[in-house]
């Protein structure tokens, strides 16, 4: 099938509606049957007709998912699992919160990249202006009043110059990198390696930490309430785990399992969560209650994580508005107290 992997949103969708249709009584390819009929997206339809056919042909949910092509691998073997422990409603709606949190993770990083960028470039954009349009105006005014811009308003002016003399190569390239990265983000395993390759750069930073600390515990909620033990649970969340920082604090983990520890101890020990958490996971074991605990350890580490990127970029606006007051500033009084010395000399 030509359509490409389906993005968090449509999963997370797809599999609460499925859950919702067992919960129902309804059977899986009479569910899938109604998603495809309310379905507006040509190719989606087409997908959900498929795998209605292969269902009701014998096949199971995730052989025909396989057939499908464009269901990741996490998911498949959930549903496998899920189909094995008679579960499945179980494992659908805890993918459904899954992809969910992952998906409102993604948002709030993007927001947290996106406004930044356009303040920069609209900074950009105004100091280019100055440098490369309004300082030769003023330069043509000193000149025909018989004197110079002071050295500092010089040294701009010819660097907007030189901006302004090779403008067309600097577009290339921007146009060049913008390609670049529509490729990249077009592309599932393009987008996989950039975001290997991020992870590698950023993966000790705090914020990135608490990135992968909410995503591990989101994992680890959904494993566990599809009826996985925490062995099996660890293997599963290893597999879908992309920061480098966080794989091997898993395997430090397993580690202080192997030597004995309990598993709330290693976690602690593999420095994965904080004190806080640990507790509140030793009282979900003790209680029975370990993928309750784990589903509000997951929600509150998504809720640190949202204000850390509100705080960063609370921070980053108003910094990058006092560069732009600084450099504008500069520009024009570079420009304009010699231009008032002159001129009162004039009067």
């Amino acid at each position: 099938m030509s359509l490409r992997q389906l993005d968090g949103p449509y999963l997370s969708s797809f599999c609460m509606e499925l859950s919702l249709c067992m919960k129902a009584g309804i059977s899986l390819s009479e569910g899938i049957y109604m998603l495809a009929t309310d379905e507006t997206d040509a190719e989606l339809k087409a997908m959900l007709d498929g795998l209605y056919k292969k269902m009701d042909e014998g096949s199971s949910l995730e052989d025909a998912m396989i057939e499908a092509g464009c269901f990741p691998k996490y998911v498949i073997e959930m549903v496998e699992i899920g189909t094995k422990t008679g579960r499945l409603e179980d494992v659908l709606k805890a993918l459904s919160s899954y992809y969910r949190r992952q998906e409102e993770i993604s948002r709030s990083i993007k927001n947290a990249v996106v406004y930044p960028f356009i303040l920069m470039f609209m900074l950009l954009l105004v100091i280019g202006v100055l440098i490369t349009k309004v300082l030769p105006i003023f330069n043509d005014v000193f000149n025909e009043l018989g004197a110079e811009m002071s050295s500092v308003a010089v040294t701009i002016m010819n660097f907007g110059t030189g901006i302004a003399k090779y403008a067309a190569i600097i577009l290339a390239v921007v146009v060049v990198l913008v390609i670049i990265g529509v490729v990249v983000a077009s592309v599932p395993s393009l987008t996989l390696k950039f975001v290997n390759f991020w992870n590698k750069i950023t993966a000790g930073r705090k914020v990135n930490k608490k990135i992968a600390s909410a995503r591990f515990a989101s994992g680890m909620a959904m494993t566990l309430a599809s009826g996985l033990d925490v062995d099996e649970s660890l293997d599963m969340v290893e597999k879908i785990t992309d920061n480098p920082a966080m794989l091997g604090r898993i395997q430090n983990c397993r580690q202080y399992m192997k030597d004995g520890d309990l598993f709330v101890d290693a976690i602690s020990k593999a420095d994965i969560f904080p004190s806080l958490y640990c507790r509140m996971l030793s009282i979900g074991f003790k209680t029975g209650t370990s993928d309750t605990v784990m589903e509000e350890i997951a929600r509150r580490s998504e809720d640190e994580v949202n204000e850390d990127l509100e705080s960063i970029i609370n921070r980053v606006e108003p910094t990058l508005v006092i560069i732009m007051s600084v450099i504008v500033g500069v520009i024009l009084l570079s420009v304009m107290l010699p231009l008032m010395s002159i001129m009162t000399s004039i009067g």
